[in-house]
């Protein structure tokens, strides 16, 4: 009885907190992974940003003044939003997708949490590719795209007045400053990765992508009123 009831209280909330836009990203994230697998995870190399390739690109278009070359590679800005190196990496990346790109789409809409989502995801690349620009490694992951989300809400927490976010897996509304910091602190931890110049995970993809969310955010509210 107590098991059944919790799995009902769980159900409730997911239902309560979830935007169909974000869940609909997330099952794409997941079947994309799926596929992955089926093939042997070949497409983190042929379709992840490589730093090298952006660069090359950038060379031939100042020589030739020619933009084919970086209208070539300009979609692997987003391809590598939808691949990830292993089962915790999507599963993590997911979770924060959920949380914060639901609050993000509960306040701004559907529409403008898909675009934050793609424009968040490819400023954090792109910083990731300029602070390493000569790497062949791929850069993979939504990452970039969920610290965007992280960094809009604190943006939208800084300008509007939000109702306290109840969004699982929160145990319970929470103050929005309180969730805000929170996600202050994570990108904070990225940025100081980034300082030490560790190499295993693309910080600089979280740290452009929170930054061009928190910019967003507040240049949306310099011209929208409170929604939430």
């Amino acid at each position: 009885m107590g098991y059944h009831f919790g799995m009902n209280h769980l159900i409730r909330r997911l239902r309560q907190s979830s935007q169909p836009t974000i869940l609909a990203i997330i099952i794409v994230e997941m079947l994309v992974f799926v596929l992955q697998d089926a093939f042997g995870f070949s497409w983190l190399s042929e379709f992840g940003a490589k730093p090298a390739e952006f660069s090359q690109a950038w060379a031939e278009f100042q020589a030739a003044g020619s933009a084919k070359p970086l209208l070539a590679v300009a979609p692997m800005l987003f391809a590598p939003l939808f691949l990830h190196i292993g089962l915790e990496h999507v599963l993590f990346n997911m979770v924060f997708l959920w949380t914060f790109g639901s609050l993000t789409a509960r306040h701004l809409g559907s529409r403008w949490a898909v675009v934050l989502f793609l424009i968040c995801g490819a400023c954090g690349n792109l910083l990731q590719i300029g602070l390493n620009p000569t790497s062949p490694i791929p850069i993979v992951g939504a990452s970039g795209a969920v610290c965007g989300f992280q960094g809009v809400y604190l943006g939208l927490a800084l300008r509007w007045q939000l109702k306290w976010p109840d969004v699982w897996p929160l145990a319970n509304p929470i103050p929005p400053m309180q969730l805000a910091a929170f996600a202050l602190i994570g990108i904070g931890f990225d940025f100081y990765s980034l300082m030490n110049h560790e190499q295993q995970v693309a910080y600089g993809a979280h740290v452009g992508g929170f930054l061009a969310g928190l910019f967003l955010a507040l240049l949306i509210t310099r011209f929208r009123s409170d929604r939430s």
